[in-house]
């Protein structure tokens, strides 16, 4: 042991001073081992005393206190890391070796009173001023409202308690679920801010826990953390066992305001942690399983109608222009169904002759037509159980409508040149980039089937109205596609900024397919690790009069950003653009002249 104090700031800041056999006084004069040249210092100010292995600190009835950290004491044993403030000059006892950098640092609120003009109120023994008390209350509360974690939390909340507290150690215990016991603890002891474990009574602790009510005893404050009925955990403070200090009601009261302030905090941090974990599963589902690209809002009301209406069985319409993704939300309405196990047929109704898509559909028996050597069953036979998507429903024959009707009504089929009516369980998805309703109104699409297929649709968006997706989209098609490449040019990492440009302003008038087109005849036809504006096709490239001064990049730019942005007010306000253009503070006439200029129809 080498029993020392060193002074951190003041005059003598960087002087050492051993403890022997005799006192150590210090005081404002020469015959004082420690002298001080403050008005703040009384002639004979303080002793210290080392003897039975314990440093004995003990104020000489001074005019301004000495004080330990930050707390005002007519007598103390000080330990290792102790800060001891006489006047403006603050000392920290050292016993060991080994100094922890952090014990030979100024507290803010000894900073404060070493800098200070005046000197500080005098409180009572033991008892923080209430300048000090009030200010590390307001500084409590707006900093840990701040705070995002429960560990940061309950590091500051410790911070304060040893600013108002003369507590030697405080432990912080929180409860569990079940609130009958405690899941972790946090520690800090005036002497080691290093957090290590500290004993504990954990009767009192877990008697406060259940109770709700604090314990109080002389050397041992234990405060319950409730908020609106729940039990948090507990604050539990305790003085150095070998001093001659006592805890006040006035502790008491602030460590049951800390306490309380505390579980506020904490809640509010399990809550948000709760929210943002509950929020995270639901985005979860509703992006599960679909494997599309884009997190456009536009994007996000499809996987919300995926994750709707995917568990359930009823017919599913989707709508949209060719190159939109519609099979790809059909696929991904199967996998988030019960039926996701079994197969998912997909049926092309354009791409068959009338009768070989009835004979495709529903089976024929041997002998139906020429050629018919064998009994061959159908596809809603064969796929029962399954989910069918049918791809251009609106180019289904009127004579095969009426029987597309009694497999979603009825469930059931017959066989091209049979009688037997045959049970089947299929799910119908279908789709179209037709207006179904102009069909019917022709007379050319069952006004029933219609009816009976429009239970769930979707619309589809168009690129246009989610260029926000093209560099995500982009980004996928590139992965997909760098393999053609072939050597000795580069391999594809990205798209320069100028391309970006060109592929956000273009109107991509066939939607995903068209981009994908796009990247994969860039990457075909480039030479460079990045895609470049002259590797594009010719379409998507500036005509030859965009170098004239008033077609530049930033016009180009300027139009697309002012596109997709009318583009938008216009799906907001369902195409009135009367209303479009009063949100954007637009004269009407002036608004629909700009429509026009950029081809918005």
């Amino acid at each position: 042991m080498n029993p020392r104090i060193l002074a951190i700031s003041g005059p003598l800041k960087g002087s050492q001073f051993i403890l022997g056999d005799a006192d150590l006084k210090v005081g404002r004069g020469a015959r004082n081992h420690v002298s001080l040249n403050d008005p703040l210092v009384s002639p004979k100010h303080c002793c210290l005393s080392f003897e039975y292995d314990r440093c004995l600190l003990w104020d000489c009835g001074s005019e301004h206190g000495t004080f330990v950290n930050e707390f005002s004491f007519p007598a103390k044993i000080v330990v290792h890391g102790d800060h001891i403030r006489v006047g403006r000059t603050v000392f920290v006892y050292l016993l060991q070796d080994d100094v922890d950098e952090r014990l030979l640092s100024l507290t803010d609120t000894e900073r404060n009173w070493c800098y200070g003009h005046h000197p500080p109120d005098r409180a009572g023994p033991y008892e923080a001023t209430k300048a000090t008390t009030l200010a590390a209350l307001l500084r409590m509360n707006a900093s840990i409202n701040e705070l995002r974690s429960a560990e940061e939390i309950q590091a500051r909340i410790l911070d304060f308690i040893f600013q108002v507290i003369p507590a030697h150690r405080v432990s912080i215990l929180l409860a569990g679920d079940d609130e009958d016991h405690f899941i972790s603890s946090t520690h800090r002891s005036a002497a080691s801010p290093n957090g290590d474990a500290l004993p504990i009574d954990e009767t009192v602790a877990s008697k406060v826990l259940r109770g709700g009510v604090s314990d109080y005893q002389e050397q041992v404050i234990c405060c319950p953390m409730t908020t609106f009925g729940t039990k948090v955990g507990v604050i539990y403070a305790e003085m150095a066992k070998s001093g001659f200090e006592w805890f006040t009601g006035k502790h008491v009261e602030l460590l049951e305001s800390i306490a309380s302030a505390t579980a506020i905090a904490l809640e509010h941090v399990r809550y948000v942690a709760w929210l943002e974990g509950e929020n995270r599963r639901l985005n979860e589902l509703l992006y599960a399983e679909h494997g599309m690209i884009g997190d456009s809002e536009r994007m996000k009301e499809v996987y919300r109608f995926i994750n709707r209406v995917g568990p359930g069985e009823r017919p599913v319409l989707i709508l949209g222009p060719s190159g939109t993704g519609k099979e790809l939300v059909a696929y991904a309405i199967h996998r988030n169904s019960p039926r996701s196990q079994k197969r998912f047929i997909p049926v092309n109704c354009g791409a068959f002759s009338e009768s070989l898509l009835q004979s495709e559909l529903f089976g024929y028996e041997k002998g139906a037509f020429t050629g018919a050597v064998a009994q061959q069953k159908g596809l809603f036979e064969e796929g029962d159980g399954c989910t069918i998507f049918l791809d251009e429903i609106g180019e289904l024959p009127l004579t095969m409508q009426a029987d597309l009707l009694r497999v979603i009504q009825e469930g059931e089929i017959k066989r091209l040149g049979g009688k037997a009516v045959i049970k089947v369980n299929v799910r119908i998805i279908a789709a179209t980039n037709r207006n179904l309703r102009e069909e019917v109104q022709k007379g050319r699409f069952r006004q029933d089937l219609f009816y009976r297929l429009n239970v769930l649709p979707l619309e589809m968006p168009t690129l246009a109205e989610r260029r926000e997706d093209i560099p995500q989209l982009a980004a996928h098609f590139i992965k997909k596609y760098r393999h053609i490449r072939c050597a000795p040019y580069a391999e594809v990492s990205g798209i320069s900024p100028e391309a970006h440009q060109l592929l956000a302003a273009y109107g991509w008038p066939g939607n995903v397919r068209e981009l994908e087109n796009a990247i994969e005849w860039a990457i075909s036809m480039g030479a460079t690790a990045y895609i470049l504006p002259e590797d594009l096709p010719k379409e998507i490239r500036p005509p030859s009069d965009s170098a004239v001064p008033g077609k530049g990049l930033y016009e180009r730019e300027f139009a697309a950003f002012q596109k997709s942005l009318f583009e938008r007010m216009l799906r907001e306000t369902r195409g009135n653009r009367a209303e479009a253009a009063r949100r954007l503070g637009w004269h009407q006439n002036s608004f629909r002249r700009r429509c026009s200029e950029l081809s918005l129809e």
